[in-house]
């Protein structure tokens, strides 16, 4: 059994591995201020309500340094496993960039889940929707070639609560059915969801237009909501980090 675990900004990702199944899967709110012993409660609640055996290994995609640390602790504890960290030294990606250290984990790892549907083009173009929106382009037989960030759907959505008196906090589960809202919410959703579409087909077509034919496959929360209004999207896998996680660790073992 493999526990493999995404850490993002705004959400960290679970999943239980049996081989190539995936027998589990859970979505955390990510804390930095969690400590290590409340993450023992946690993980032994999720274990003991599925009613799963404990893993035998682990690995770990981590934005958030300090979340990583109070999670290796945790595992350490609950479970006496060391997980498998996951950096550009460790993905088996060439990272052809100039410093190949600042790729955030979770973009090598989807990157090397992309490598694994092995498309004939031989490319592939991966949009993840987190709390940042990132667009990277992969090439076989394992080369990461950099990539594109703009905010997120729901960073945007925040920001503009945030900062404006009237614009009010408004539900992205779904993309409205007309351009021209006819209320502030609608209005709203239409820029979000809409005009996210709109980013989102115009970035993949630079991508496409500059290195040539590709796979392009979208994931994140934001993903499901987006792709009926998006042109460009060729596959949507919500599981595409946690397989990723699973190949890389496949190969560390």
């Amino acid at each position: 059994m493999l526990l493999a675990i995404d850490v993002g900004n705004t959400a960290t990702i679970l999943g239980l591995w049996d081989g190539e199944n995936l027998l589990e899967r859970w979505r955390i709110a990510t804390d930095p201020m969690r400590m290590e012993s409340e993450y023992v409660a946690l993980l032994r609640e999720l274990f003991a309500a599925a009613d799963l055996p404990a893993p035998a290994a682990a690995i770990i995609s981590s934005v958030v340094p300090p979340v990583e640390l109070e999670l290796r602790e945790a595992l350490a504890r609950l479970f006496s496993i060391e997980p498998v960290m996951v950096s550009a030294l460790t993905s088996g990606l060439v990272v052809d960039i100039a410093n190949p250290l600042e790729v955030g984990a979770d973009r090598l790892v989807n990157a090397v889940a992309a490598l694994a549907y092995g498309d004939p083009r031989g490319r592939y173009v991966v949009v993840d929707f987190g709390t940042a929106t990132t667009f990277d382009l992969v090439e076989a037989p394992g080369v990461y070639r950099g990539g594109a960030i703009a905010p997120g759907p729901r960073t945007a959505a925040e920001a503009l609560s945030l900062r404006t008196a009237k614009l009010p906090r408004i539900d992205l589960s779904r993309a409205p059915e007309r351009v021209v809202g006819r209320s502030t919410v609608r209005a709203l959703q239409s820029g979000l969801v809409l005009g996210y579409a709109s980013l989102v087909d115009g970035m993949v077509r630079r991508f496409l237009a500059e290195a040539g034919e590709a796979l392009v496959i979208a994931t994140g929360g934001f993903a499901r909501t987006i792709e009926p209004v998006c042109e460009t999207l060729d596959v949507v896998d919500d599981d595409l980090t946690l397989r990723g996680l699973r190949l890389i660790w496949e190969k560390s073992a």
